[in-house]
């Protein structure tokens, strides 16, 4: 392998890579090579399969062996490629970002049922991270104002690289949730994905979000589970237009108390719903 440029078969290559991967199941590895050939080879999956002959350079078999060595320190592959998909859109991520989940997506397809596209309403995204539900919203409510807020400077480099990458405008922030001494807008769609769970939740989590996904974005104290859904709550009351919406994504566990924390004289139809795996999820209400 230390020629400038060879020939192999793809079926080597595929062969040498399922032999480096050995703690992982036969399924992942087929996912990893074909992530993988169709970013570094620019080759799709059914043509893996077709078991091309191709001609792989010295620096993309070394692309190869990188990605080995990461996957094996459990860095997820979105790392790895730089990128994720997240409601049929690409977006950049990084170790400064959390991976967009599918229960966000079910999240978003909640929101577009409640309005019309052609709305035109102003949007808050609190704790954007990579941006992809502030600029999936923006790109969705085309006719719309679109603000998101981060307290980490780097998310909100990978948000604005985004954002310019799917041509929208939002505008971004820095800012604490926890600390949001005044904002002085009012909007008619307050949505987030904050931080929910507990420290003593960690034993359960998957190695490679543990030790490579930011903690800032993942995790609160045991003492206060619903810290950052009490500080939204004070959020939506005084910057949630009257009959606007907000939708948030929720720790499973403690779908009843967050339920509760927004049946208030001042808000109407809160409602818990579960994702496609019977979860408690997410929670969406209405201000009067």
């Amino acid at each position: 392998m230390d020629v400038k440029r060879l020939v192999m078969k793809l079926s080597d290559l595929k062969q040498y890579f399922f032999n480096q991967l050995v703690n992982f199941s036969k399924s992942e590895k087929k996912i990893f090579f074909n992530l993988l050939c169709e970013h570094f080879l620019k080759i799709l999956p059914h043509q893996v399969s077709l078991n091309y002959e191709i001609e792989v350079s010295n620096s993309n078999f070394n692309f190869f062996k990188s990605s080995i060595k990461r996957l094996k320190s459990n860095e997820p592959i979105q790392y790895v490629l730089g990128y994720t998909h997240f409601f049929g859109h690409r977006f950049k991520v990084s170790p400064s970002v959390l991976i967009p989940r599918p229960e966000t997506e079910e999240l978003m397809s909640w929101i577009f049922e409640c309005y019309n596209k052609n709305d035109s309403i102003k949007i808050l995204d609190l704790g954007t991270g990579s941006g992809c539900i502030a600029i999936t919203l923006a790109k969705y409510f085309s006719n719309s104002k679109v603000f998101a807020l981060d307290i980490s400077s780097d998310a909100l480099k990978i948000a604005r690289i985004n954002a310019k990458k799917h041509n929208v405008e939002i505008s971004f922030n820095k800012a604490d949730i926890l600390n949001l001494n005044s904002v002085n807008e009012n909007y008619d769609l307050i949505v987030s994905n904050p931080p929910y769970v507990s420290k003593n939740e960690i034993t359960k989590m998957a190695p490679n979000v543990l030790e490579h996904e930011p903690h800032l974005a993942l995790f609160v104290e045991d003492s206060t589970p619903l810290i950052f859904y009490e500080a939204i709550k004070q959020i939506a009351l005084s910057n949630l237009s009257s009959k606007g919406f907000c939708f948030l994504e929720i720790n499973e566990s403690f779908g009843n108390e967050v339920k509760n924390l927004f049946e208030d004289i001042n808000f109407k139809n809160v409602v818990l719903k579960k994702d496609t795996f019977n979860r408690n999820r997410m929670i969406m209400l209405q201000k009067y």
